[in-house]
Order: structure tokens, then C-alpha cells, then sequence
């Protein structure tokens, strides 16, 4: 019986897919140019190829009998080559190309919202400052510049005035593998993520997180919390919202991710989608929080089965994302067995060692671990939140006169 799933990157936010796979009885085969990638260690088989070469990576997987199916679920970056490779293998639930470019080009994904819709806003894209200085003119300020195909934060900056667009139009650029950024004009309000499976056309299921972000001029995630409480026509609307999206981009079975913004007005914005799962623990927060498994849904429909999706009540659950505010050398980890012996902590999980580099957390790859907490009310989570930033301590090498510091968490 087949039973191999073909896992698009080891970034650390793929490390619980990897180890759910092999709960469920799969065997999985981690596709990344970098040995020491987290989800390396947790597969039980290892091709060091870049996850946008599809054609090298068919070469060396064709003869394979036992591949069932293939997913991307940390990044955006490998999304093409998984409907590439999915085609090519005559695999289940291929992605549709219009799927594809509208989770790797933000722009395509705007003109993909005024088609279904849905509530857009407005932004312009390009290559070159100059250029996109002039196409600006008239936006309302402040504006975030964003690569067009980047994640977790990647390049992200915020530009208080006109005046500044090209020099942070330059900075931008050099995180886009295209070589394209997007200026959009920037929305206030609650910032949520939208976790979602589509089934059959239909949007099966779909939950709501209340994300906390870094202040500007970075923007990068902090924790997510849910159930995020929605108002009632927000929350009416939006199965609708989703399903029009869908229909627009052909897209009738897997998993949906999508960051949005809920303005003082009520107005709710979709600003970017993947036709994934989310990052940064998300699903093991929803699972939490509604005892639904969206990694096990998406390997179902990643080899032809339908998903499992029975909802319970929810129950107040976040994800609270480990980080640093200053670069290193980790001497040690103090406080992870209190923490873990939390009655209130579901999974506490590390990508860093004693000895390893730490880096400021300026984008979601320089995290150094998260912990998924639940509690019977939104009072005791965010007690018990602060509990574990107090525990929880990231000692760093001393540099030169200095002694040992602990890390402060976000």
C-alpha cells in the first residue's frame, strides 16, 4: 500500500507535520537543500534538493511506487513544484495554477479579491523604486512594501512617507526571488488569521485566530489566539467571503491559509492567502481550541481521502511564539520542565540548542521554539501566557566584559 507523503521543506514550522504523518502510519520523505533543517531529523527520509526544483526532484523520486502524495505545508516557496510534481505523478487533488499564483504573488491575489468581490484596498507593485514612487502618488500613508513572494515577514517594512518608498523599495527587494515588491496601503484594526478546508468546493470548515504582531517597522507574528470573536455579520459573512475566493481560483479541495484585517468600521480585509496550512503552530491551536487535526485533514486529501471534521465547542487556546530581541550564542535553556509541567501547556516545541546562533526576531524563521497553552477561560490563558515568559529562559554566551544574559520573551 502506498503509504509515502512527499513533505515540500523542513522549515520548523513543518517539524509537527513530520511527527503527526508518522502518528498516522505514514512514511515521509523531507525535500530540502539544507541538511540542518529542522524537519530533517523528523522524517524517516532525507533528498537535499531546493524545493523550486520540481524536474530534479521528479528525477530522483519517478521510480517510486510508494508515494501517495505530496503537500507544502511551512512556506508558499515550494507551492508550484507541489502542483508540478502532483500533475507530473498523477497524484490526488493537484493544485489549479490560478491556486498557485495567487499564493505566490500578493498582487495576483488582490485582483483575485476585486474579482470574487470581496472587500480590497488599494496597492501597487513593480520593480524599482523610482517606478513605484511614481505609481504611489496619491496613496494614503503610512504603506507597508512587501516582497511579492515572500512569508513569515520576510521583507516586510512599513514606510511612514513618500519620501522613503525607494529606499525601502531597495531593502525589499533583496527578499524577493522574483525581484518584484508590492506597496499596499496600510489597514488598522485586528489582525487575524484565517485557517480553512475545502472540501468538494466547499468551505468544510474554517476557524479564526487573533494574531499579535511586532510593532512596526516590523511586522512579524507573536502569538495567535482563538476563538478570536468575530462580530456576527463578520462572522456570518465570511464562510462566503472564502467560498467566493475559492470559485474565482478554482481551488475545491485542501487547506486554506489567510491573513486578514478587521477595521475599526467593521469592514473585514483578506490581504494574502496560501493554499496551505498555516505556520507557527496554527494547527496545533486549532485542535486545541476546536479539536479539529488540519494536519491529518490535509494528508487525507493529499492522497485522495476525504478529511475527518467534527468540531467541538471551542475552548480558549493560543500559540505563544519563543523569540529573541537581540543576536548570540545559546549557553542554555533554563525552565523547560516547569513549563512542560504546566497542566495548561499542550506542546512546548525547541529549534535551538545549547551553541546554537540566535538572531533577533525580525521574521518568522529566527523563532526559537513555541509553546501551545489552553485554559478553561481567556483570563487563565493569558495568565498563564505570562506565566511561561517568566519561566522560560534563553541564557546567551557572554561577549566580552559582559556577563550571561537571559532573553526576554516577546
Amino acid at each position: 500500500m502506498r503509504r509515502t507523503l512527499v513533505i515540500l521543506g523542513g522549515a520548523d514550522g513543518s517539524v509537527g507535520v513530520y511527527r503527526r504523518a508518522r502518528e498516522l502510519g505514514y512514511r515521509t520523505i523531507c525535500v530540502d537543500i539544507r541538511p540542518g533543517a529542522p524537519g530533517v531529523a523528523a522524517a524517516d527520509e532525507y533528498l537535499q534538493l531546493s524545493v523550486r526544483a520540481p524536474e530534479r526532484i521528479d528525477a530522483a523520486l519517478r521510480s517510486r511506487t510508494d508515494i501517495a502524495g505530496i503537500i507544502c505545508p511551512a512556506s508558499d516557496v515550494g507551492l508550484p513544484t507541489q502542483a508540478w510534481l502532483a500533475r507530473a505523478w498523477d497524484l490526488p487533488s493537484p493544485l489549479p495554477d490560478a491556486a498557485v499564483e495567487a499564493s505566490v504573488d500578493k498582487p495576483v491575489f488582490r485582483a483575485v479579491c476585486e474579482r470574487a468581490g470581496v472587500p480590497t484596498y488599494r496597492s501597487v507593485s513593480g520593480t524599482s523604486g523610482p517606478e513605484l514612487a511614481r505609481a504611489a502618488r496619491g496613496m494614503r500613508f503610512p504603506t507597508l512594501v512587501k516582497p511579492v513572494d515572500s512569508s513569515g515577514s520576510r521583507g516586510v517594512i512599513s514606510c511612514s512617507d513618500p519620501g522613503k518608498l525607494r529606499a525601502i523599495v531597495a531593502e525589499s527587494l533583496t527578499f524577493s526571488h522574483t525581484g518584484r515588491v508590492v506597496v499596499e496601503e496600510h489597514l488598522d484594526g485586528r489582525h487575524l488569521t484565517i485557517e480553512a478546508i475545502v472540501a468538494d468546493g466547499d468551505i468544510a470548515f474554517h476557524a479564526v485566530t487573533e494574531r499579535t504582531i511586532t510593532p512596526p517597522p516590523l511586522f512579524v507574528t507573536t502569538a495567535h489566539a482563538m476563538p478570536a470573536g468575530l462580530p456576527e455579520d463578520v462572522a456570518e459573512s465570511l464562510p462566503d467571503m472564502l467560498a467566493a475566493v475559492c470559485a474565482e481560483i478554482g481551488y475545491r479541495d485542501g487547506p486554506l491559509t489567510f491573513d486578514a484585517v478587521l477595521t475599526p468600521d467593521g469592514v473585514l480585509y483578506l490581504i494574502e492567502m496560501g493554499a496551505r496550512m498555516g505556520g507557527n503552530g496554527i494547527a496545533e491551536v486549532v485542535e486545541s481550541c476546536y479539536g479539529v487535526d488540519l494536519m491529518a485533514a490535509t494528508m487525507a486529501q493529499a492522497v485522495g481521502e476525504k478529511p475527518m471534521l467534527t468540531p467541538k465547542p471551542p475552548m480558549p487556546s493560543l500559540v505563544h511564539i519563543l523569540a529573541s530581541d537581540r543576536m548570540g550564542r545559546l549557553a542554555a535553556i533554563e525552565g523547560t520542565e516547569e513549563v512542560s509541567a504546566m497542566p495548561e501547556v499542550v506542546d512546548l516545541q525547541l529549534f535551538v540548542q545549547d551553541g546554537s546562533p540566535i538572531r533577533p526576531y525580525e521574521q518568522a524563521g529566527y523563532k526559537l521554539g513555541y509553546v501551545v497553552l489552553t485554559a478553561d477561560s481567556p483570563e487563565r490563558l493569558r495568565a498563564v501566557e505570562v506565566k511561561v515568559r517568566r519561566t522560560l529562559k534563553f541564557r546567551l554566551e557572554p561577549q566580552g566584559d559582559e556577563k550571561d544574559m537571559a532573553v526576554p520573551l516577546p
